[in-house]
């Protein structure tokens, strides 16, 4: 087996145990079967399911992190190198995000369509009713993709700093962002660029195709901070 081989089967094997495993089979199924019998047996009037929650807020921006840190010195001792480790991790884990957020539709789908036809009392929940306060499919798994994108990428990269640079610098850095934003908004600054940005009016499917391609950005650009990183974080290496 070559290493590269070895790397790409190592980090899918990961991701098939955490985005798959866990989170789909042990988390995701039980939680719409609990609201099917919600439901289908209590009247539950006005009541919104939310069945992606977890891996909103938990499972895929935890994966962001831990299934680069925790798999890379495996993949370096197995022979592989950061570059593979890198390329095989992009690829798998936006599949993987992506294989996830289409069962998730396929799960509020028959969610949805249970409740229109006055089966079940309980509706969905979903970023999509930004867009449309009536379940489409496409539509919806659009925006569920572009949220996964954000939230995988997004937090590998703010990981990806942190790495380089330590915990302290990272923090350091966002808070001299933050104080040097706030004296450029109250001194009337970023009022012409607000202004600006209110002219758009951005809808909400621009708005978080923008975010996608943010987040997709954000991934590939933690290519150049970590090819040649240690196989320790900065704070460790002090």
């Amino acid at each position: 087996m070559s290493a590269t081989h070895g790397t790409f089967r190592l980090i899918y094997e990961d991701a098939s145990w955490f985005l798959g495993k866990l989170l789909l089979l042990y988390i995701t199924l039980p939680l719409t079967a609990a609201w099917i019998i919600i439901g289908t047996s209590f009247d539950m009037d006005k009541t919104f399911s939310s069945i992606s929650s977890p891996a909103y807020f938990f499972f895929i921006p935890f994966y962001g992190v831990m299934g680069f840190k925790s798999l890379l010195p495996i993949a370096v001792s197995l022979g592989g190198t950061r570059t593979q480790m890198l390329k095989s991790f992009y690829v798998i884990g936006v599949s993987s995000v992506f294989v996830y957020m289409l069962v998730l539709n396929l799960l509020q789908c028959l969610l949805w369509t249970l409740y229109e036809r006055g089966i079940s009392s309980v509706s969905i929940t979903h970023a999509g009713m930004f867009y449309s306060s009536e379940y489409q499919f496409l539509p919806y798994l659009w925006i569920d993709l572009m949220v996964g994108l954000i939230l995988f990428g997004g937090a590998f990269f703010i990981y990806c700093i942190t790495y380089r640079a330590g915990m302290t610098r990272t923090l350091i850095g966002i808070m001299i962002i933050a104080i040097a934003a706030m004296f450029l908004y109250y001194s009337g600054v970023l009022e012409a660029p607000i202004a600006w940005l209110s002219t758009l009016n951005i809808n909400a499917m621009t708005g978080f195709t923008i975010a996608g391609i943010a987040g997709l950005a954000a991934l590939l650009a933690t290519y150049p901070m970590m090819r040649n990183a240690s196989l320790q974080p900065k704070q460790k290496r002090e």
